[in-house]
């Protein structure tokens, strides 16, 4: 029996409405306590991180499309990313942390093709360049190597010796090119600054550095997270093998990056953003795919939360000016 949620879930009109609801959010964000006068400057400095979510927008559309994440015709996992986006409003003006977005969702697009082979180094290559890039902007990101390596093995079945160096030469990449540059210069220095707190960790964590707005993204993330895992493994069975271990990839990414984020919550900005790529088809597959009283009060339960949640961090970014 298809409910409410389901017709909304299965609804070509989903994405664009979410679309509608985030340009909305983004203007208020933009063009808050603004005189008529400087409103095309203010946005004007907004545009490439405005372009930046756009682009993560479709590189998700195109993960979920082809790797058929939600086994229903639905724009549900697109429509889930944007709204969850939406309250990170304060993370709306940084432009490298949209960049490091993109280049975190094209990393997950290219390894989920290389799914039960081992033979493709040149998409693991391309794959660890995004996130080799990714690292040149907060080095802090090259804490994913060893669990991509490890889910590489037990959840894509891709790594061998030559997917293995290939992730290698494209870590690497990025560093030997601007290597190149420093050279030129004879000068160093900015590369050694860059990598010098890389493994610097703070012992007791320091949990006032959050403010309420990051606090209540990183409740309700972690809260609808787990409820989307536990949905996707105790009905596991009905989708087919493939979906399982990409599902299990993602779930692990999810766990390890919300664990992360509890334990050393100074890298909140950089990791928030990972967390929220990977739950967002979690939870959308519970939102899909759930079919009961229970679950049609849930999903616009959730939804209001998602609403108040971004209303309540407006009007705490409205004050932090």
């Amino acid at each position: 029996m298809k409910r409410l949620q389901n017709r909304i879930a299965e609804s070509y009109l989903t994405l664009p409405i979410a679309v509608v609801y985030c340009c909305v959010v983004w203007l208020i964000a933009i063009l808050h306590n603004t005189t008529a006068a400087v409103h095309s400057e203010t946005l004007a400095i907004h545009w490439p991180e405005i372009v930046c979510f756009a682009v993560s927008v479709y590189i998700i559309v195109e993960l979920n499309n082809s790797n058929i994440l939600i086994r229903v015709r639905s724009r549900m996992v697109a429509s889930t990313f944007i709204f969850l986006s939406c309250m990170l409003v304060s993370g709306f003006q940084s432009l490298q942390a949209g960049i490091c977005q993109i280049c975190i969702i094209t990393m997950l697009q290219l390894l989920f093709h290389t799914y039960q082979n081992n033979s493709l180094p040149g998409l693991t290559y391309y794959a660890f360049l995004c996130l080799g890039g990714c690292s040149l902007i907060y080095v802090e990101y090259l804490y994913y190597i060893p669990l991509l390596w490890i889910l590489m093995a037990s959840r894509l079945q891709s790594l061998s010796l030559r997917t293995l160096l290939a992730s290698v030469f494209g870590i690497l990449t990025p560093y030997w090119l601007i290597s190149i540059w420093l050279f030129y210069q004879n000068d160093f220095t900015p590369l050694a600054e860059h990598l010098k707190d890389f493994g610097t960790f703070t012992f007791p964590a320091d949990y006032l550095s959050l403010s309420l707005d990051q606090w209540l993204v990183f409740a309700f993330l972690t809260v609808t997270s787990i409820a989307g895992i536990i949905h996707f493994w105790m009905y596991s069975y009905e989708d087919k093998i493939r979906i399982r271990q990409l599902y299990g990839f993602l779930t692990t990414m999810t766990l390890i990056t919300l664990l992360f984020i509890a334990l050393q919550p100074q890298f909140y900005h950089l990791f928030i953003r990972v967390a929220i790529v990977c739950s967002s088809v979690l939870i959308a597959h519970l939102l899909t795919l759930t079919s009961t009283r229970f679950t049609n009060i849930m999903f616009f339960v959730i939804i209001g939360i998602c609403l108040c949640i971004t209303a309540v961090n407006l009007w705490m970014y409205f004050l932090s000016f």
